[in-house]
C-alpha cells in the first residue's frame, strides 16, 4: 500500500478485510462454525443446508478520498470503490434460515467512524441494483440478534431469511460522508472493517410488537370486491346525481386487521374505523418552528421564500415545544417485521383545522412541487434523482426533528413507491372534454369506479417497475403514505369514507398528500391526494405533509394498548 504523507490527495485509505461467520444450529444437528480471511468460497454445510459465502476479488481501496454526498456516493463504481460478493444456499427439506450483513471495524481507524458512510444493494439477475439499505455512518449496535447469531458490537446492514435454494449478489460501497472537514487532519487516515454474514436455522424471525398487534388483532379475510368500497360500506356511483354515492352496504362495512404480500413478505395491514393503531414513538428535543406566509407552513425559510415569497414574509410558527411527545397511527406490520407509521401530530386529537399547525397531524402545509407542466413532476424525485419540493420538506423534517436524536436508529431505511409506471393517454374514462387525458398505473388501478367497474380496483403494496426517469422505488427514511395504502386501509376515489386515516371521519379536515402519481391532464401533474376522499390533486395545490416512517425494535412495545387514551409506546 503507498501511503505519500507529502500528498494531499492521500490522506485517506480505506481497506476492507473479509470475514465470515455462519452459526447453523438445530435440533438434529450441532452447531457449526467457521471464521477465515481470503479470496475463496466460505462454505458450511450441515445435513440439509449448505450456505455458502463467495468473496469477489476486489476489495475497497480509496486512495485519495475526499468527502462525498450520497448521491455521488452511492453510485461509484470505479475500482476499489465497491465490494461484491454473494450469499447463497442449498437447502433440501423445511428448512428457514434467518441471515444478516453486517459490518465490524477492525484495527484503530485514524478517522471516526461516524464520518464514514456504508451503502448495500443487491445486484438483480438484470444487472439493475435494489436499494436494501439508505446510507448509513457507521454505527455498532449494542444488542445481538438471536435469529440470526449476530453478535454486539457490529453494525447490521441487512436482515432477510431463506427457506428454499437461492442465490443473491450483494454490493457493498463505503465512502467518508460530507460532513467530514479534511483541513488539518494530517493525511494518511485510515478506516476499515470486515464483511460478516451470519446464519441460524429457526423460525423465520417475528419481532415483538408484531406479535403483541396479533394477540390484540383477529386477523380477518378479504372479500371479494372489497377494495370498490370505503371501509364504511359506501360506494361511489358516477350515475348518482346527487352526491355521487351509494347507501352503506353493511356487508362491506369493515373494520380490523388484514394481511397482503409485500415485497418482504406477509404485511398485516389496519384497515377502517379501528382505534387501537396508536403509537407514541419520539419527541422534540428543542421548540421546533416552520416558517408561513400566513396561510402556508414550509420547514425553512428558504423554502418558504423558494415558493414565491418576499423574506419579510416568511415569519417563523412554532409547531412543537421542547418534550412534546410524537404521535402516529400504525399503517401496517411490514412483510420484514418493521412498523409502518403515519405522523399524526404531537396531541392524540385534533381540531377543524383553522390554521394552527401546532395541534394538527402535520409537519407542514406546502405544493407538492413547485412545477408542473411535465409528468415528471409526479414524481417523489425526478430527473434521475432531483428531489421534488415535497421530498425536501419531509427530509428537512426528519433531519431535524428525529435524525438527529437517539430515536434514528429504531428508524429504518424502508420501502417508498412513487408508482410512475403505466402512463399511457385514457380515453374511457368518460371524460370527452378533458383534452389530453394520461394516466398512470395507479389511475387504472384504483379509479375503476370511472369504468362503471368493469374490472375491481387493486391496491398493492408491491411498487411496480418504471422505465420512467422519475418516480420509482426508493430506501427512506422517511416519505409519504401512497395511495394503495389509504385504499387498502378504507379509503376509495370519490367517497367521503370513515378509516383512521378520513380527515373528515377524525374531525380534522386537513387535506394531505400521498406520494402516487395519477394522470397528467390538461398539460398539468396530478398526484393523488386524500381530502374529504382520495382525488386526484394538481400538484400546485397546497395540502398537508404527513411524514411515514419504518421503525424496528426487537423488544415489544413497553406499555400501552393502541388506543388513543393508552397508545402503545416505543422507546
Amino acid at each position: 500500500m503507498d501511503n505519500k504523507k507529502d500528498m494531499k490527495k492521500e490522506m485517506l485509505i480505506m481497506v476492507v478485510l473479509l470475514l465470515l461467520v455462519i452459526a447453523l444450529v438445530g435440533v438434529s444437528y450441532a452447531a457449526f462454525n467457521y471464521s477465515g480471511i481470503g479470496r475463496r468460497a466460505n462454505t458450511i454445510t450441515t445435513g440439509s443446508i449448505t450456505m455458502e459465502y463467495t468473496e469477489s476479488s476486489n476489495t475497497i481501496n480509496l486512495e485519495g478520498a475526499l468527502p462525498t454526498t450520497d448521491k455521488t456516493g452511492m453510485k461509484r463504481l470505479n475500482p476499489g470503490e465497491y465490494f461484491d460478493f454473494t450469499v447463497s444456499s442449498k437447502i433440501v427439506g423445511n428448512v428457514n434460515i434467518n441471515y444478516e450483513i453486517s459490518a465490524k471495524e477492525i484495527g484503530e481507524g485514524t478517522i471516526d467512524g461516524k464520518y464514514i458512510k456504508l451503502y448495500l444493494t443487491r445486484i438483480k439477475d438484470d444487472g439493475t441494483e435494489e436499494e436494501l439499505m439508505v446510507p448509513e455512518v457507521y454505527n455498532e449496535e449494542d444488542t445481538t440478534n438471536e435469529y440470526t447469531g449476530r453478535p454486539n458490537g457490529e453494525m447490521s446492514l441487512y436482515t432477510s431469511s431463506m427457506n428454499s435454494s437461492e442465490s443473491n449478489k450483494y454490493r457493498l460501497r463505503m465512502y467518508v460522508d460530507e460532513r467530514y472537514n479534511p483541513q488539518d487532519d494530517g493525511g494518511g487516515l485510515t478506516f476499515s472493517v470486515q464483511v460478516n454474514v451470519y446464519g441460524k436455522s429457526g423460525d423465520k424471525y417475528v419481532p415483538l410488537t408484531t406479535k403483541e398487534i396479533l394477540e390484540d388483532n383477529e386477523v380477518q379475510e378479504e372479500k371479494t370486491s372489497m377494495f370498490n368500497y370505503a371501509s364504511n360500506g359506501v360506494q361511489f356511483d358516477p350515475n348518482d346525481e346527487d352526491d355521487g354515492m351509494t347507501d352503506p352496504n353493511p356487508e362491506y362495512a369493515i373494520s380490523g386487521i388484514f394481511t397482503s404480500e409485500d415485497e418482504d413478505g406477509v404485511s398485516y395491514y389496519y384497515r377502517g374505523a379501528v382505534e387501537n393503531n396508536n403509537v407514541q414513538f419520539g419527541q422534540y428535543e428543542n421548540d421546533y418552528y416552520v416558517y408561513s406566509d400566513g396561510y402556508y407552513f414550509y420547514q425553512s425559510k428558504e423554502s418558504c421564500m423558494e415558493d414565491s415569497h418576499e423574506e419579510s414574509g416568511c415569519t417563523p410558527v412554532k409547531l412543537a415545544n421542547d418534550g412534546d411527545k410524537m404521535y402516529w397511527k400504525i399503517i401496517r406490520v411490514n412483510g420484514d417485521g418493521s412498523l409502518r407509521l403515519i405522523y399524526n401530530g404531537t396531541v392524540l386529537t385534533h381540531p377543524e383545522f383553522v390554521g394552527d399547525i401546532a395541534t394538527s397531524n402535520s409537519i407542514g402545509y406546502t405544493r407538492y412541487n413547485l412545477e408542473w407542466d411535465n409528468p415528471k413532476y409526479t414524481g417523489y424525485t425526478y430527473d434521475n434523482g432531483t428531489d421534488s419540493f415535497i421530498k425536501k420538506e419531509v427530509d428537512t423534517w426528519y433531519a431535524n426533528a428525529l435524525g438527529s436524536s437517539s430515536y434514528d436508529s429504531k428508524v429504518i431505511g424502508g420501502r417508498f413507491c412513487s408508482d410512475s409506471s403505466g402512463l399511457k393517454e385514457e380515453t374511457d374514462y368518460g371524460f370527452p372534454d378533458m383534452g389530453e387525458f394520461k394516466v398512470f398505473a395507479s389511475y387504472d388501478r384504483l379509479g375503476q369506479s370511472m369504468t362503471n367497474y368493469t374490472k375491481n380496483n387493486a391496491p398493492s403494496f408491491i411498487c411496480p417497475d418504471t422505465n420512467e426517469s422519475y418516480g420509482g422505488s426508493y430506501r427512506l427514511k422517511a416519505g409519504l403514505i401512497t395511495a394503495d395504502e389509504l385504499v387498502l386501509a378504507g379509503e376509495n376515489p370519490g367517497v367521503v369514507g370513515n378509516s383512521y386515516l378520513n380527515p373528515v371521519a377524525n374531525g380534522d379536515v386537513n387535506y394531505y398528500w400521498t406520494m402516487t402519481p395519477a394522470d397528467f391532464t390538461y398539460g398539468f401533474a396530478y398526484v393523488w391526494s386524500e381530502n374529504d376522499y382520495l382525488i386526484s390533486s394538481d400538484v400546485r395545490n397546497n395540502y398537508a405533509v404527513r411524514p411515514v416512517i419504518n421503525v424496528t425494535t426487537d423488544n415489544g412495545f413497553t406499555s400501552g394498548d393502541g388506543t388513543a387514551s393508552n397508545p402503545y409506546v416505543i422507546s
